[in-house]
């Protein structure tokens, strides 16, 4: 049988192609994956946000007794706790807008590959 080098290239072609279909349809999974991930992190944000806000009208209440000595210690303690959460909340929501953000890139670069 004679060798062809062409089928070899044509054959190397070919399986390019699939790979580069399977490329494609992982990239698009993967982008829908953080897309669903990002949405959870946004609602576990919203979620967390709401349970600080209550825990702030706690606070305003508390602050609204009688004065007493013990009631200022509690009253201390709960607005560090509070200031250390809204901490953690702003931290939380920046690693969320980064995620918005990367996502958005990714999907306009694989359309980029996809028109080549």
């Amino acid at each position: 049988m004679a060798y062809f080098p062409q089928l070899d290239e044509l054959a190397i072609a070919a399986n390019s192609r699939r790979l580069f279909e399977g490329m494609l349809m992982y990239c698009d999974w993967e982008n829908a994956r953080d897309l669903e991930f990002v949405n959870d992190l946004h609602n576990l944000w919203v979620e967390l946000l709401e349970r600080t806000n209550e825990r702030q009208l706690f606070i305003t209440e508390l602050e609204g007794l009688c004065p007493s000595a013990k009631r200022h210690k509690i009253l201390k303690c709960l607005n560090e706790d509070q200031k250390q959460n809204l901490i953690k909340l702003l931290k939380l929501r920046k690693v969320i807008l980064g995620k918005y953000r990367h996502v958005p890139r990714k999907i306009a670069l694989i359309e980029k590959i996809k028109s080549l």
